[in-house]
């Protein structure tokens, strides 16, 4: 019998995917391809053997916890800041190409077409990755190697500011929640949501729609304390203000309010603040980087004009920094 890729759709009940809807479709089957594994497992070795802390975060994470798995073509690790140029000079020792993405947030470890991801904060500049990931993290193996996942909690959350047209992750919050729902520090995600709790409140919403007759996953405090914020805000005085916070869910669909309309983004001053922190600056500096990105070159342009405000980084790193371009 010719080999089948776990999850390929049997013939006739997907017809015409395209690459988008085939990478979203779900399936049990975990899978990963030998050419991958071999790069993985490389990457996973080397951290592990360097005392590296980090999280393994995105479909595998997804996997462990409600047994759904979907096609991806890279490994995705959360690591605290201060452990993102030791981590690169790591792997870049064992033969992959480092690239600072996105100084805020951003680093890839690449070996010809596979790459790792290395995320030490959010895209949208709301916070960057705290040890909190790692102190209510869960062991697991990949790849034939231990390594520590994700908590359900920070999955969901992180998961909350992504809703852009070509990617969003309200069915991976609804599984998480039917799957550990029961489980969850419902508490801790509650106050990690801080002022942006009207985003759980929309996700738990939703899956109730979802799921109409398993609401026992979500406590019954967690909705009246949600619900009951909600009728506080819908009833507050409007400053009439011309601000969007669209740009922290979906970066591309709501450009035209900042763009044309022009009101006020709080997703750039987000990341204009993320900029600011010693350990981003230090992460740029540093010469551990085979390459840099365009958005990256900036913004060390940007601090070497000195138009980058906040407080000059402290190197802890033994790479010598490499000076801007």
């Amino acid at each position: 019998m010719a080999h089948t890729e776990p999850g390929t759709p049997r013939k006739g009940q997907f017809e015409s995917l395209s690459r988008e809807e085939r990478k979203s479709l779900t399936h049990g089957d975990f899978w990963i391809p030998e050419d991958e594994r071999e790069v993985y497992k490389l990457a996973l070795v080397a951290l592990n053997e360097a005392g590296i802390p980090y999280i393994v975060t995105g479909a595998y994470a997804i996997y462990e916890y409600t047994g759904i798995y979907r096609a991806t073509t890279d490994l995705d690790l959360f690591a605290e800041p201060r452990f993102i140029v030791p981590a690169m000079r790591v792997l870049r020792d064992v033969g992959f190409t480092t690239r600072l993405e996105q100084p805020h947030w951003l680093a890839k470890a690449k070996m010809g077409d596979l790459f790792v991801d290395l995320i030490f904060g959010m895209g949208n500049g709301l916070a960057m990755v705290d040890e909190d990931w790692y102190r209510y993290s869960t062991p697991a193996i990949l790849a034939a190697h231990p390594v520590r996942v994700a908590p359900a909690e920070e999955l969901i959350w992180h998961r909350l500011f992504i809703y852009e047209r070509h990617r969003q992750d309200m069915a991976d919050i609804a599984h998480l929640i039917l799957c550990t729902g029961n489980r969850l520090d419902w508490r801790r995600l509650v106050d990690k949501s801080g002022e942006h709790w009207p985003l759980l409140l929309a996700q738990l919403q939703m899956y109730t729609y979802i799921y109409p007759e398993s609401g026992d996953r979500i406590p019954r405090w967690v909705l009246r304390e949600l619900l009951g914020r909600a009728t506080e805000e819908m009833n507050r005085p409007r400053s009439g203000e011309r601000v969007t916070r669209g740009t922290m869910v979906s970066r591309f669909s709501f450009a035209i309010d900042v763009n044309e309309w022009g009101l006020r983004d709080l997703r750039e001053e987000m990341i204009r603040g993320a900029e600011q922190l010693p350990i981003v600056r230090e992460i740029a500096h540093s010469g551990v980087w085979d390459e840099r990105s365009e958005m990256t070159e900036d913004y060390r342009r940007r601090l070497a004009a000195g138009e980058v405000g906040g407080s000059e980084p402290v190197y802890h790193s033994t790479e010598e920094a490499a000076p801007a371009e």
